[in-house]
C-alpha cells in the first residue's frame, strides 16, 4: 500500500488532486489514442466516462487510503473491460498510463512547490499500488482457472475406463 499523507495533510493533497483533475482529464483525452486502442475506437464521451471513473477512484484512494475499496473497483473495471474483449495486460497498461499522466501533470503544475512534489509522489505510489493490485487480481483469476482445470482434468481421468 502506498504511504499516504498524514491525516492532517490528506485534505490538502486530496483538494490539490481534485483541482488538478480537469487538467489531467484533458491531457488524457488528448492522448487517448496512445493510452489504449479501445479508447481510440470509442467516441469522446465514452472515453471521457471511462477515464473519469478511474480518476475519481484515484481521488477516493488518495482521500481514504482504502486499498480494499480500490481493489474492488479495479476488479469491476477489469471485468467490464474483459466484457469488451480487452485483455488484462492492456487494461493494466492503460491504468498505469493514466496514473503516470496524472503524476506528470501534477509535477508540471506544482513545479517547485512542496504540495506539488507531495502530490506527484503520492500519484506515483498510487499508480504502483494499482499495478500491484491488478497483477494480484490477474494472478488470482489464473489460480482460479488453473484449479478449475485441475478439477475438470481429475474428473475426466476418473471417468475414463482403466486401460
Amino acid at each position: 500500500m502506498p504511504t499516504l499523507p498524514t491525516p492532517s495533510t490528506v485534505p490538502n493533497v486530496a483538494k490539490a488532486y481534485d483541482a488538478l483533475r480537469p487538467k489531467i482529464l484533458q491531457r488524457l483525452l488528448e492522448t487517448r489514442v496512445s493510452l489504449d486502442a479501445s479508447l481510440a475506437r470509442v467516441d469522446e464521451q465514452s472515453a471521457r466516462a471511462q477515464i473519469e471513473a478511474v480518476l475519481e477512484r484515484i481521488g477516493n484512494f488518495i482521500a481514504t487510503g482504502d486499498l480494499g475499496l480500490h481493489r474492488a473497483f479495479l476488479h469491476t473495471f477489469l471485468a467490464m473491460r474483459a466484457a469488451e474483449a480487452q485483455l488484462p495486460g492492456a487494461v493494466l497498461a492503460m491504468l498505469v498510463a493514466i496514473g503516470d499522466t496524472a503524476a506528470q501533470v501534477a509535477q508540471e503544475d506544482g513545479a517547485g512547490t512542496a504540495e506539488g512534489a507531495e502530490l506527484t509522489l503520492l500519484l506515483t505510489r498510487v499508480t504502483a499500488s494499482t499495478a500491484r493490485a491488478v497483477n494480484d487480481l490477474i494472478a488470482d483469476e489464473l489460480d482460479r482457472r488453473l484449479a478449475q482445470w485441475r478439477d475438470l482434468s481429475t474428473k475426466e481421468q476418473k471417468a475414463l475406463p482403466p486401460s
